[in-house]
This record gives structure tokens, C-alpha cells and sequence, in this order.
């Protein structure tokens, strides 16, 4: 098939990847223009734009899928399928170019989790299974016809970053195969279940900060869900801190929630049931450290709770 590939971060290009080195033919990548770094003042490509780059790959950066010029492009290139992996929404005519459609890679079993944060809430709320979905899309954003899916165990020790590259992998293969399926003759997609359907919607600051009236285990999935980027954070003495790795002690008893016990420089903070040992973290302005670490460069006097 001819394809035409949609993206940006990180999460996309092992689908791109595989793609390419699949029978079928890339002519095609569209991903977001270059930014400006907040850091640097050189404007950087996406993941994705640079993965294009390195495959040699067509690559096209415009400001607005809207622009005709960007139908006109994709028209152009005469594919039969548009493959989306995160990125944004895809008006309708471009979406009936191909003879195909387009075809979405959604990191949720769906109608589980529609929206922009599907990883995050599965960690978040203790899941212990998630999975991939191929979709046919439609307007209507995470409602279109399912394909296929896959799913995925998750580990006790998986945090955002590991199993969202869990994924990535896990999707590649899936949206190969989900081309082979619909050129079956016999091919029938699903309808989803609306009545089965949750959210995952966009992360904000509000859901960032850490609640330590929760328990131990909500706390600890929230910072396993949030981590590095954008990170569960917690305020000490008017500055925030991300809370990056933790684990729950249950042999420890709860006392007043954000309670601080040091222990032979080891940090701990009360829940509403049990104790989290903090192992990293990260203060504002400053690079993640271990706990230990913080501990020693503070003024223990100082120590009586997280907010």
C-alpha cells in the first residue's frame, strides 16, 4: 500500500520504522514545524520529523492540517491509507482521500480511555492491563470502527516512560498487521461500545499535584503515570518538588498525611494508610536527585510535612 504517515513524538517512529521496512511504501510523512527549543534558540524538528529525515522520507511541515495546500499535497501522493499515530485531528476530507481511509494507533483498549493521555490513565488508575487499538477514524475523535487490538500486562515497576515504549513497539507490529486485515474480503470492523467508554483527558497541573490524603498505592501510581514529564509534584517550603520514584512501605503505619520521617537519611512521607519511601526526585530548578542526596542538603529543622 501506499501510505501516507502522521505524527510527532517519540511514540511514532517505531510504526514508521517498521513501515518502511515493510512491503508497503512510505511517500509520504506530515508532522508538526519546527519549534523553537526552551532552552536553545535553534528551532528543532519532532521526533518524527527527524526519523522521516533519517529514513529519507518525504517529509512535510505545515502550520495547519486545514490549509488546502496540505489536502492538495496528500491528494497528490495518491495514497491508499493515512496512518495516524499521535497527532492531531484529522479533517474529513483529508480523511477521505485515501481508498482506505485513515487509520489511527490509539494506546488504549478502546472505547477504554478516549482522549489525549490513555498511558497516563491506565497507570494512574492501578490498571493491570492496557493495550494498543487500530481504528478507522471518524470526526468524532477515538469513536471510529476498531480493527484490531492487542493488549499489553502491566508490571509493577513500570512507570510512563517504559511502558509507553512498550507500547510504541507493541503498536508497530499491530498496525501492520491491521493492513493486511482490512484488505481481507472478508473483513468486518467493530463497532465500539459507547457504553463502555472512559476518558483519558489532557493532563493538567491540577491532576499533577500529589493529594497525600490518598493512599499510598494512589500516590504511587500517580507519580509511576506522571513520570518525568510533566511529574507529580508536591510543594516544601513554597517551591515544588517532582516526586519521580517511589515505593509504598506497608510495614510502616500512616500518621498525619504529608508527614516527613527521616531515616538514616532516607525519606519517607505519610499517606492516608501507609508510608512512601521517596527514592527520586527533582527540586525546582535543579536535576533529579536521589533522596538521600536532598536530604543531606537541606536544614532538617525545616522538615515537618510535604503540601
Amino acid at each position: 500500500m501506499r501510505i501516507v504517515f502522521m505524527g510527532n513524538p517519540s511514540f511514532a517512529c517505531p510504526s514508521l520504522d517498521l513501515l518502511n521496512d515493510s512491503d508497503h511504501e512510505i511517500v509520504g510523512v506530515i508532522s508538526d514545524p519546527p519549534k523553537r527549543n526552551s532552552r536553545k534558540k535553534e528551532k528543532k524538528l519532532s521526533p518524527l520529523g527527524e526519523k522521516a529525515l533519517e529514513l529519507n522520507l518525504n517529509l512535510y511541515t505545515p502550520e495547519s492540517l486545514s490549509d488546502l495546500s496540505v489536502y492538495n499535497w496528500i491528494k497528490d501522493l495518491n495514497p491508499d491509507v493515512i496512518i495516524v499515530v499521535a497527532f492531531k485531528i484529522i479533517p474529513k476530507n483529508i480523511i477521505d482521500i485515501p481508498q482506505f481511509g485513515a487509520i489511527n494507533l490509539h494506546a488504549s483498549l478502546l472505547p477504554k480511555y478516549r482522549g489525549a493521555s490513555p498511558i497516563q490513565y491506565a497507570l494512574m488508575n492501578g490498571d493491570r492491563v492496557t493495550g494498543n487499538t487500530a481504528f478507522f477514524i471518524i470526526p468524532e475523535v477515538d469513536k471510529g470502527n476498531l480493527i484490531l487490538q492487542d493488549k499489553i500486562e502491566i508490571e509493577n515497576t513500570d512507570n510512563y516512560e517504559s511502558l509507553s515504549e512498550k507500547l510504541s513497539l507493541n503498536g508497530a507490529k499491530l498496525l501492520v498487521k491491521s493492513l493486511k486485515e482490512i484488505t481481507r474480503k472478508d473483513f468486518e470492523p467493530i463497532i465500539q461500545n459507547n457504553s463502555l467508554a472512559s476518558q483519558a483527558p489532557k493532563i493538567t497541573k491540577e491532576i499533577c499535584q500529589i493529594d497525600w490524603n490518598q493512599s499510598a498505592f494512589s500516590v504511587q501510581s500517580k507519580i509511576r503515570a506522571l513520570y518525568r514529564s510533566p511529574g507529580a509534584y508536591t510543594t516544601f517550603n513554597g517551591k515544588r518538588i517532582k516526586i519521580l520514584e517511589s515505593i509504598v512501605r506497608k510495614d510502616l503505619s500512616s500518621v498525619n498525611a504529608g508527614t516527613i520521617m527521616i531515616d538514616n537519611e532516607s525519606l519517607f512521607v505519610s499517606c492516608s494508610d501507609y508510608f512512601l519511601k521517596i527514592l527520586l526526585l527533582q527540586a525546582e530548578g535543579k536535576r533529579a536527585m536521589r533522596a538521600e542526596d536532598w536530604v543531606r542538603g537541606i536544614n532538617k529543622e525545616s522538615l515537618i510535612e510535604f503540601i
